[in-house]
């Protein structure tokens, strides 16, 4: 039995803040940059095949939302949710930050 591909839809905010970390990490060390970039992309295509293996996320702030993750990089977590064959990312989140800094 071939199992569905799930679309996914980022929310542009959360693009743009892994895209400048990434890029400030390859200021410091271009070859740790590729490795999160990298761990990234298979983070996605876990997302793509089965999302809903995913452990649950509770937010800080409650929201009325039923929030999976997935880690990668060891220090980074995709925030997302299901609905029917698409993965709604919401968030990227460095899990070293404040939650202050997190966009959910």
């Amino acid at each position: 039995m071939e199992r569905n591909q799930y679309k996914i839809h980022f929310n542009p905010a959360s693009v743009v803040k892994l895209s400048e970390h990434i890029e400030f990490v390859a200021q410091i060390n271009e070859k740790a940059a590729m490795s999160l970039y990298d761990s990234y992309e298979e983070a996605k295509e876990i997302l793509k095949s089965t999302p809903e293996i995913c452990p649950k996320y509770y937010p800080a702030i409650l929201i009325d939302a039923d929030f999976k993750y997935k880690l990668f990089g060891n220090r980074y977590r995709i925030v997302f949710e299901i609905s029917d064959n698409i993965v709604y990312v919401h968030d990227i989140q460095d899990c070293r930050q404040d939650t202050d800094k997190n966009l959910i």
